[in-house]
């Protein structure tokens, strides 16, 4: 006692002196004041120390608003020392606490040094750490007008040691006391929450979540949209320690049993993270949460502990993590739905996500949600990012594992069915896509002998026209996963049902040209033939493709050419191979109804087309049995030459093209024989003859090449008039404007000298040789040495028929030729 007051007496000016007007005597005195007390050699004893405090802290708190940053630098460090050293600081705080109050707490900023605040903040800090709870507690609204405007300092340091102070004094004093102001902290800190330095954010989070923990909890629905923010926080260090702070709160909150469908969804999206550590930390921490709420609720949970098998696998959430969720799903489900819907993509993308982690810990819980969730799911397999609509797929396998068949197989079909058109709704290509996607992710995942009685149902309802014979790609894929998740998951079961999967398959196969997609057809075909037991897939087509064949007969006659029946017709007969020969009685009608002339003209060139590619490999398609040689009559009649009939038109001009390429495929696959032409040889020649004078070059080609195949064919049965009927086309083409055309008639030429019957009535028929020759030998003379020699080989031929007469004319015609070799 006696030293303080020694020391206080010779210190006495230097107290004075900090009043002086002059800056540098006002920072000699604090510095005097300081060696001469706290940094003396010889520490002064607590009481005395706390007797010169007493004595100058006052003069020291009016330099905390000393116009020299250097002067209020020191004062506060001085003030900060004596309260390390003092061991009662009831005489000291009624000063103390407001004084800072004034140069931190105010609407403007009055402390302009960042440094200076961040001292001031810390003795606040110091505060908490020397004093008791007594000591403080009263001082609560000081204390809180301080830090919510400290923690909205623009000087990042600030913000962070104002929540670490506003942390210690919440743990300081009695929780019944915080709750009374604690709220109105919350809205700086969620202000501060945005900063875009991220231990700022992560001080501010710690801060709030001890503010609500010893607080009031209310604000947490106000700032829930924050937090979730944070949880898409780019720096990993927030997001995990966000994570941290909600498994303290799912644990540890008073009230926390009312707030679990709030928490929850935020905890458990640490799930999704992109970070495996912070997914292995999400789940380590739920994993704690789910543990305590089996402890908390054991009478209730005793049976379904007991039943717990621990052989389970580790990949499945333990019990109380399960029943969290599954009690609090239908709060969290509309919600999460709503954001699944969500204009910007981030949201969707974690929303699919979270719904995942909900559904694998709802289990088959989800079933009574199921009319509500399925929507949803239909929605997010539309969206246009693939991240988002493969999420909602694998939120569909998990329904379709936990959810009975008996649940969701009637709603998806009713769904499919709507989305297709049916029940008098409109068509919608995305709307059915994405309920097929949901539909084959829940069918691959669902038990076998469950899905077994749905099987029919299934099946028969895919079968259905707006649904098989969509050509949209996306359904298509769709449907192809489906048939995929149905033979993988029934095996032999699916065998009374595999003409309609036969059916879907053949239609996606028909209807698309996605190449991937029909190289995937492919190899699914071999499977179904596998489960069907037929050995390969020619026999699928053996088994069920008379029965396609009557399906498409009953409206063949109404096809035109976009009708996608024409192209399952079309497919079956091209991806069927030698099984076609078997099917001639229902295959040639169609062919023959659809080639009628009164069809349209696109529609018949398809057909031609199919029936020319047919013909050109006959022995393993058509005739593969050897039955097409009896329908060749009726095809060339019925179906060919009704379309050479010459009309003004591009359109008629080429069918009369392909009319002709079609007789020339028949006639070079040697099946037509002369025993099936000898009826309607005349009226095949008539069209010919037409033909081979037609406008269209290509149709004159080929035409010419039809009536060579014919000559060979038919030998040396032509009469001698049908032939002479002949010469004065064949003369004709010798002067078309086309050579190549002129050398395909020249070796129909050589073929048809070929077919005159002997012995040959020379004096009969002179005229007619006549001339012929004198047609020939003006070729003779052609332009074109290759058509020179084509006609002289001509000549050879048909010079055995009357070699005087052809000798003669020679000679008479020799003198005129530019060249007379």
């Amino acid at each position: 006692m006696a030293a303080s007051t020694e020391i206080l007496q010779r210190l006495q000016r230097d107290i004075n002196c900090l009043d002086d007007d002059d800056r540098a005597t006002r920072k000699r005195a604090i510095e005097k004041l300081s060696s001469e007390t706290i940094g003396r050699r010889d520490p002064l004893s607590q009481d005395d120390l706390h007797n010169i405090f007493k004595a100058i802290i006052k003069p020291l708190l009016k330099r905390f608003s000393d116009p020299i940053e250097k002067c209020r630098q020191l004062s506060i460090k001085l003030i900060s020392s004596f309260l390390s050293k003092v061991k009662s600081f009831g005489d000291f705080l009624p000063y103390l606490i407001p004084c800072i109050r004034s140069r931190l707490a105010t609407p403007e900023i009055v402390e302009p040094s960042e440094e200076i605040r961040l001292q001031l903040v810390k003795l606040m800090s110091n505060l908490c750490s020397l004093c008791t709870s007594d000591d403080l507690a009263v001082y609560l609204d000081d204390f809180i007008a301080i830090m919510q405007r400290c923690i909205v300092d623009p000087f990042p340091d600030v913000k962070k040691e104002s929540c670490n102070c506003t942390m210690a004094y919440a743990n300081l004093i009695p929780s019944d006391k915080f709750q009374l102001q604690s709220e109105s902290l919350i809205k700086p800190l969620t202000v501060s929450l945005a900063h875009q330095h991220s231990k700022v954010r992560i001080a501010c989070l710690k801060a709030i979540g001890v503010t609500l923990k010893r607080g009031t909890i209310t604000p947490l629905n106000d700032i829930l949209p924050s937090l979730a923010q944070r949880m898409l926080d780019h720096s990993p260090s927030v997001r995990s320690t966000l994570t941290e702070i909600l498994a303290d709160w799912i644990m540890n909150l008073l009230d926390r049993y009312s707030y679990f469908h709030k928490i929850l969804p935020l905890l458990l999206t640490s799930q999704t993270d992109e970070l495996p550590e912070i997914i292995e930390l999400g789940k380590k921490l739920y994993d704690k949460a789910g543990e305590q709420y089996e402890k908390e609720n054991e009478e209730e949970l005793k049976d379904q502990l007991d039943f717990e098998n621990p052989t389970t696998s580790s990949s499945r959430p333990r019990l109380g993590c399960r029943i969290l969720v599954q009690r609090n799903f239908s709060k969290i489900l509309p919600a999460l739905l709503r954001d699944a819907a969500d204009w910007t993509v981030t949201s969707r993308v974690k929303s699919t996500a979270l719904l995942h982690v909900l559904l694998i810990h709802a289990e088959d819980h989800v079933t009574q949600h199921i009319g509500n969730l399925l929507p949803g799911l239909y929605k997010a397999c539309q969206d246009d990012e693939k991240i988002v609509a493969d999420q909602a797929e694998n939120c569909a396998k998990v329904v379709g594992k936990h959810v009975h068949p008996d649940i969701f197989v009637k709603l998806v079909l009713n769904a499919i069915k709507s989305a297709s058109g049916g029940g008098g709704t409109a068509a919608s290509a995305s709307s059915l896509g994405s309920c097929l996607r949901v539909f084959a992710a829940m069918l691959s995942e669902c038990d076998s002998e469950k899905l077994r009685p749905h099987l029919q149902t299934i099946c028969s309802s895919l079968c259905n026209r707006d649904i098989c014979l969509t050509e949209q790609l996306p359904c298509q894929i769709q449907l192809l996963h489906i048939i995929k998740a149905i033979i993988k998951n029934s095996g032999t079961n699916v065998k009374p049902y595999c003409k309609d999967l036969f059916k879907i398959l053949i239609y996606i196969l028909a209807l698309q040209s996605n190449e991937n997609l029909r190289k995937q057809v492919e190899e699914t075909l071999p499977e179904l033939a596998g489960c069907c037991e037929a050995g390969n897939k020619l026999q699928l087509y053996n088994l069920f493709m008379r029965d396609l064949l009557i399906e498409l007969k009953a409206g063949h006659d109404l096809w035109v050419n976009s009708s996608p029946e024409r192209l399952v017709f079309e497919c079956l007969l091209r991806s069927s191979g030698p099984v076609v020969g078997r099917m001639l009685d229902i295959a040639i009608p169609i062919l023959i109804s659809n080639l009628n002339p009164e069809k349209d003209p696109e529609l018949r060139l398809k057909f031609f087309t199919l029936l020319s590619n047919l013909l050109v490999n006959a022995n393993v398609t058509l005739n593969s049995e050897g039955n097409f040689i009896s329908y060749i009559e009726g095809v060339i009649a019925d179906a060919i030459i009704t379309n050479c009939v010459w009309k003004a038109g591009r359109a008629p001009a080429a069918m009369r093209t392909a009319a002709m390429s079609c007789l020339w495929a028949l006639l070079q696959s040697g099946l037509a024989m002369y025993e099936q032409l000898a009826d309607i040889l005349d009226e095949i020649l008539t069209k010919v003859r037409s033909c081979i004078d037609d406008d269209n070059q290509s149709t004159r080609l080929v035409s010419c090449k039809v009536l060579h195949k014919l000559l060979q064919t038919c030998q040396e049965k032509l009469d001698v008039d049908t032939l002479h009927n002949l010469y004065p086309d064949l003369l004709k083409r010798l002067d078309d404007n086309s050579n190549e055309i002129r050398t395909v008639v020249g070796k129909t030429w050589v073929t048809y000298f070929s077919s005159f019957p002997l012995p040959y009535n020379q004096t009969l028929y002179s005229a007619h040789l006549k001339a012929i020759y004198n047609g020939l030998l003006i070729h003779l003379d052609d332009p074109y040495p290759k058509i020179q020699e084509i006609v002289l080989e001509i000549l050879k031929h048909g010079g055995k028929l009357n070699p005087p007469l052809l000798k003669e004319l020679v000679e008479q015609v020799h003198h005129k030729h530019r060249v007379r070799t």
